[in-house]
């Protein structure tokens, strides 16, 4: 496996900034819809901003574990900004990680987001293979995904080549007849 380069940091803290805010953003917006709508009044609006808090709190909470769990693992290692950005996580011998090791990297999260995420950058910028302590432990690596040829569509599959062949094979026949399917009526009186 080689080395990647300094460019796959980069490309990391951006996914996750997109990953947490793709759950942040909407719990924020709820919670101030929800603030919105059904604030009470005097002595209980604070205990009802508390209640609020610690529910999105939670929800983020539940949501991040989806999207840096779940999401991947039944996904090709991939969360979604992981796949707008054309990354994968792999364990080291290039296969799919199980639920286990995406748990373990989760956890870790926690080690590798002290002061503020910079433990992670620093443990990333110093490894041999631009893994944070989540990565080290689980024994994965964040690779990145080669772009896919740009695929035939069904109208450039439908049009001649310059030669004017249309790809089609020469004295083509159907892998069936009508004998064959039972709609020959004078094959099905005879048997």
């Amino acid at each position: 496996m080689t080395r990647p380069g300094l460019g796959v940091v980069g490309r990391r803290l951006v996914q996750f900034v997109l990953d947490e805010m793709l759950v942040f953003v909407p719990m924020l917006l709820l919670a101030i819809a929800v603030v919105w709508l059904f604030h009470p009044h005097g002595l209980a609006l604070l205990t009802f901003l508390e209640v609020v808090l610690y529910t999105m709190l939670a929800l983020d909470f539940l949501g991040l574990v989806f999207v840096n769990v779940w999401w991947p693992y039944r996904h090709g290692g991939q969360t979604p900004a992981m796949r707008w950005l054309r990354l994968r996580i792999e364990t080291l011998e290039g296969t799919h990680p199980s639920l286990g090791a995406f748990v373990v990297r989760d956890l870790l999260m926690l080690v590798d987001g002290f002061a503020w995420g910079l433990a992670g950058i620093v443990v990333m910028l110093v490894t041999r293979r631009r893994q944070r302590f989540g990565d080290v432990v689980a024994r994965t690596v964040v690779v990145r995904v080669p772009r896919r040829p740009i695929e035939e569509s069904a109208d450039q599959a439908a049009f001649p080549s310059p030669d004017g062949d249309l790809g089609a094979v020469a004295g083509a026949q159907l892998a069936l007849d009508r004998a064959d399917v039972g709609l020959d009526r004078r094959q099905r009186n005879h048997q």
